[in-house]
């Protein structure tokens, strides 16, 4: 990782190094997966920080993200893991998940032998009472644009489900296990209500609840019934929730935990430096600006080329990030089969200005808010302030949301500009979500161009590398063109840990599958 400026942290991570024992003067990273140190060993108690506290443990309210995965998958374990030399999507607590008609339907059969803690069975019912959950907008989860791109659930039989899309989307199980559908809770400890599940949440994860202080920290143990043979290895987790990152990295540095989850460049450049090891994925696309392109002022794209052509993405990047990664250039990576030369970046403040007078001549100066909650947001709504503070005929206010609303109000549509993902891996799967007017409410921006959707269809229906790349060209014009997200940072999401904390293997945005981690003795 190559820095443009200092950190600051860097007196910090020196002092570090100097009292942290076994620090020495470079770091490590991986990409998802890391090499053993040696066998596996059983035993000891990972000290963990997430993103944020946890505000219960309803799988509704969950998401793979850098907020609280490790809590869900210790209790809950892991639909589906990547396979960790391909990184391709696989079952896990299922046999298979597949579609024989281009992604029209699935069908999802489920592993046997498995049982919540509560002694009833994980079967096909129990996944659809969860999964009907999530689709339930009355739920409020921020995994319902995704999980209603299922049209209709069907159990054929105890161990069989049958899925009927929306809309056909070959891409849909790449895409399944960054969404809280990965995660199934026992139907008889949900019935009972939000209060009683979450004195005692019900899982079939490799962990059991052991307490929970809300704002405090979380303790489970392992499962010593867990369906996986010799599977987990650690005896327990102290799990933390801290929205502030100084406040992780802190941790970190001074030996109180073994891990954090992390989002920030500038601290994963502070951690590496000081001789922590970075779990992170390599992801095509980036963090973005993405407008409601439903909702007034920007269902005008005149409204949102307007802000493109205004914001230098370099400052908007480096106020974010401490300048750490760069602004990705292109959609794709040039090494990528599917790399155009088509430059993201609209900065021309000449035309910005004129959209602005366009739009105000008409009728009054583009004014609207930015959506937020606590993190690096703050620096990126600064920096857009202070922007657009440059120009005639617009403003921007900020709309200051708590963290557990994070992922909501992008579902719901209750926002005009905030800051979400655009980055993917397999883009059959997450950028057809993203972009394609039939994906639902997981498309957060409502963008509904038939030109793109037609350029998405063609491409999840070819396996010829150049047809897709021609395909997803035409949707890389459109993006520009059309602007309904501005990718302005390179995707980080991350777990840094100390080389004691072993086998690890990343998935989704971004979650360690916690069964198979341990502790070097």
């Amino acid at each position: 990782m190559i820095s443009k400026r200092k950190s600051a942290y860097a007196a910090l991570t020196a002092v570090a190094c100097l009292v942290l024992a076994g620090c020495s003067g470079g770091g490590a990273t991986t990409n998802g997966n890391q090499e053993p140190a040696g066998d596996p060993v059983s035993g000891g108690t990972l000290r963990l920080i997430e993103g944020a506290p946890i505000a219960g443990f309803d799988p509704v309210q969950a998401f793979s993200s850098t907020t609280t995965p490790v809590t869900y998958s210790a209790l809950y374990g892991d639909f589906l893991v990547p396979n960790p030399d391909t990184g391709v999507a696989e079952c896990h607590m299922c046999e298979t998940f597949e579609s024989d008609d281009g992604g029209a339907t699935f069908t999802v059969t489920l592993r046997e032998g498995i049982a919540f803690t509560d002694g009833t069975p994980f079967d096909a019912e129990a996944v659809k009472f969860n999964w009907e959950r999530i689709q339930d907008p009355e739920l409020g989860s921020a995994s319902v644009g995704f999980a209603s791109q299922v049209e209709e659930i069907e159990v054929v039989d105890d161990l069989t489900l049958k899925l009927t899309m929306t809309a056909p989307n070959p891409g849909f199980v790449s895409n399944f296990i960054v969404y809280a559908m990965q995660w199934i809770a026992s139907p008889t400890a949900l019935e009972k209500g939000t209060e009683e599940f979450n004195k005692n949440p019900i899982g079939a994860g490799p962990f059991t609840l052991e307490s929970w202080t809300p704002n405090g920290v979380t303790k489970v143990v392992r499962n010593d019934d867990y369906w996986e043979d010799g599977l987990p290895y650690l005896d327990g987790l102290e799990i933390q929730g801290v929205s502030d990152t100084t406040q992780r990295l802190n941790a970190l540095l001074t030996g109180d935990v073994d891990a954090v989850m992390n989002s920030e460049a500038s601290t994963s450049e502070s951690a590496v430096q000081a001789g922590f090891v970075s779990h992170d994925y390599q992801f095509n696309g980036g963090t973005a600006l993405m407008f409601n392109t439903e909702k007034a002022p920007f269902d005008d794209a005149r409204a949102r080329q307007a802000v493109a052509h205004a914001l230098d993405l370099e400052a908007l990047a480096d106020a974010s990030s401490g300048g750490y990664p760069s602004v990705p250039r292109t959609l794709f990576p040039e090494d990528s089969p599917y790399y155009s030369d088509i430059p993201l970046d609209q900065h021309d403040p000449e035309k910005a200005q004129e959209l602005f007078d366009e739009l105000a001549a008409e009728g009054a100066p583009l004014s609207f808010s930015f959506t937020m909650t606590p993190g690096p947001s703050q620096s990126s709504f600064d920096s857009i302030q202070s922007q657009l503070q440059g120009y005639d005929n617009v403003s921007v206010t900020a709309d200051q949301r708590p963290a557990n609303e994070a992922g909501v109000f992008t579902t719901a549509g209750d926002y005009q500009l905030t800051v979400s993902s655009a980055a993917f891996s397999e883009p059959n799967g997450r950028l057809w979500g993203m972009l394609h007017s039939k994906a639902g409410a997981s498309n957060y921006s409502r963008f509904d161009d038939p030109e793109t959707d037609a350029a998405l269809d063609a491409a999840g229906a070819s396996d010829d590398d150049e047809v897709r790349r021609e395909q997803y060209a035409i949707v890389q014009e459109r993006l520009v063109e059309l602007a309904p997200y501005i990718i302005f940072n390179s995707y980080h999401n991350e777990l840094l840990t100390t080389d004691q904390v072993q086998g690890i293997l990343m998935y989704g945005y971004t979650t360690p599958r916690i069964a198979g981690v341990w502790l070097q003795q």
